[in-house]
């Protein structure tokens, strides 16, 4: 019987281990640099941690743990402040859309904010409440987890920075920036942790690189449409890992025209893609 109960252990571990996705991993180092982004193959980002999937809503920790479960470990979450100074996750200014209830977000309180259930792409009201940043940072602190922190507007960099400090998810994390100077005034903030830098082009390239923004912080956003081959060879050059946002038009052409775009776009030299279809890229 002992030999039977050992045997059957181990086939359920061969089993399970066959059918886990075969996504690359991030390997966390003490030491803050975007090498850990140089990785075996081009790292798939869940845009708004995790859109188009029934029953799981965006920006929500939810919708994060059922992706890891499916080999995702790499996350890009949107970041608001309620009218009494809590930090939650949502992309819209407004409850409706992805949440239960009406309003501006930032007007509301945290006791009127965790009332709201949120909705999935689909429309279907979901069990699942708006979450707190501390939560999902301690959850991806705890399972190895990166994030991509997008700032909604007039939110505080410095009340950001001071939560992910607490949590020590400093070499977890990238802070996205959309021009040159919120580029500075997060790196003035946080020179510990890394960026992402608009460089949809040479002209964006080289007005981040005239800062005092160290190349070993960047990460590269080269915007969503594809750019000439030639900028991301520039960016290898420099060992600046290039993000791609496929969301949108480039996720719905390989939709259409097929998932083996994914690998001709990686070819490229992308390092990251920041896309809708975190399930259906096979790399």
């Amino acid at each position: 019987m002992k030999k039977i109960f050992l045997f059957l252990i181990i086939y359920s571990f061969v089993i399970s281990c066959k059918n886990t996705p075969k996504y690359t991993q991030i390997k966390t180092s003490n030491e803050i640099t975007n090498e850990v982004y140089f990785a075996d193959k081009t790292i798939i980002s869940a845009h708004r941690a995790g859109k188009g999937i029934e029953g799981y809503p965006e920006n929500c920790l939810e919708t994060i743990q059922f992706l890891f479960k499916k080999g995702i470990r790499s996350f890009e979450i949107d970041i608001f402040e309620s009218s009494d100074g809590e930090l939650f996750l949502m992309h819209d200014d407004n409850l409706g859309r992805t949440a239960t209830g009406e309003g501006a977000v930032s007007k509301l309180r945290k006791e009127k904010l965790l009332m709201s259930y949120l909705i999935d792409d689909f429309g279907k009201v979901t069990p699942y409440r708006i979450p707190f940043l501390k939560d999902v940072l301690a959850w991806s602190k705890k399972n190895n987890v990166h994030l991509m922190l997008d700032f909604k507007k007039g939110i505080s960099y410095e009340k950001v920075v001071a939560l992910v400090r607490a949590e020590k998810m400093e070499n977890q994390v990238v802070l996205i920036s959309y021009n040159v100077g919120q580029a500075e005034k997060l790196h003035q903030v946080a020179p510990e942790m890394l960026l992402s830098v608009p460089a949809r082009n040479d002209d964006e390239l080289n007005r981040i690189l005239q800062t005092n923004i160290p190349r070993e912080k960047m990460v590269a956003f080269t915007g969503t449409r594809l750019s000439d081959e030639s900028l991301y060879k520039r960016l290898a050059s420099l060992r600046i890992p290039a993000i791609l946002g496929t969301l949108g038009n480039l996720d719905k052409r390989a939709e259409a025209r097929g998932n083996h775009l994914y690998k001709e776009w990686a070819a490229m030299g992308i390092q990251i893609f920041s896309t809708d279809r975190p399930l259906d890229i096979d790399l």
